[in-house]
């Protein structure tokens, strides 16, 4: 996957983290450090500050923010790897297993509350108070409705689910990890509300997108930062799975189904069973389009938002191959 945020950003994001934590810091914040060092594709931050220029911001003012969803967005990450059980985060070793569950769970914790003090920074950078105010809203809303989609998604492990139930699920899970980016930086910079409209349809889509193409990766090839056993192993109904499932007889409709409930036999072979269906009924191209259609919508979506190089570079996220 390309890196998405682009070298000016991501220069200004980095050189700000390694301010905050540079090399050696101890505590908590040496979990914190090893979470956000390397970066990954920045896609929060890139977010939130082309949200922010596309309704007049400045960079300068939400630069804070940036760094706030990027640790909030980290933290979560370094939860989930706990809960999946993968021992591998942007490839290197996941923090849990580096550190021991109950560091990492303590260092998830300490970014959350990293982020929302570089948040509440952007006072101090010219934001007025009570648009950081209406920011944290965004950001501790949004975060609540991501935990909802966390619990909802376990609940719906080792069984077959609707397409429909799953596309709401992941809506509010990375939908709404992207609206946490726009949200707060359209908001830092006074966006009306048709802006803010336009942002969250435009990130709710493209989250959709973005997770079905994460789906995906377990099934097409693709190299990920985590291990691609990790859906089987775990039981998860994932799209290219539940499209598969519609599309075969039901013979092989039972085996997908026995191999979600199954934690006994080897995950290798789990994984290479159910790649076979995948790929034999459909799901990976069905999928793919899928992933392809809520892209488009997402784009359509940035029409709410006045012409200008920002907009453009958010639709451009949208194109097959840079995001999904």
């Amino acid at each position: 996957m390309p890196q998405v945020a682009d070298p000016e950003i991501a220069a200004l994001v980095r050189a700000e983290v390694e301010c905050r934590w540079p090399d050696g810091v101890s505590g908590i914040d040496e979990l914190v450090r090893y979470g956000l060092v390397p970066f990954g594709k920045m896609m929060g931050p890139w977010l939130l500050i082309r949200s922010s220029l596309a309704v007049g911001g400045q960079i300068a003012s939400v630069l804070p923010a940036a760094v706030a969803v990027e640790c909030v967005q980290v933290g979560a990450m370094m939860h989930d790897d706990i809960i999946d059980g993968d021992p591998q985060r942007r490839s290197k070793r996941a923090a849990f297993a580096r550190f021991g569950e109950p560091s990492a769970i303590v260092g998830g914790d300490g970014l959350f509350f990293h982020g929302f003090a570089a948040l509440a920074e952007c006072q101090e950078a010219g934001v007025p108070v009570d648009r950081v105010a209406r920011a944290l809203t965004v950001l501790s809303q949004t975060g609540l409705r991501i935990g909802n989609a966390a619990i909802q998604e376990i609940r719906m492990g080792r069984r077959i689910c609707s397409s429909t139930e799953y596309l709401n699920m992941i809506r509010d899970k990375s939908g709404a990890l992207l609206w946490m980016a726009c949200g707060v930086g359209a908001t830092l910079s006074g966006a009306d509300d048709a802006a803010l409209t336009a942002l969250s349809r435009y990130s709710d889509l493209l989250g959709v997108a973005y997770q079905i193409r994460d789906d995906l990766m377990a099934y097409d090839g693709t190299r990920a930062g985590k291990p691609n056993v990790s859906d089987v192993r775990n039981g998860r109904p994932t799209l290219p799975v539940l499209l598969a499932h519609q599309r075969a007889p039901r013979e092989e409709q039972q085996l997908i189904e026995r191999l979600l409930a199954d934690t006994d036999s080897p995950v290798a072979e789990r994984y290479e069973a159910m790649t076979r269906l995948v790929r034999a009924h459909d799901g990976v191209r069905a999928a793919r389009e899928m992933s392809h259609r809520y892209a488009r919508l997402a784009a359509k979506a940035l029409d709410g938002l006045p012409a200008s190089e920002h907009r453009a570079a958010l639709a451009e996220l949208t194109v097959p191959g840079r995001l999904v």
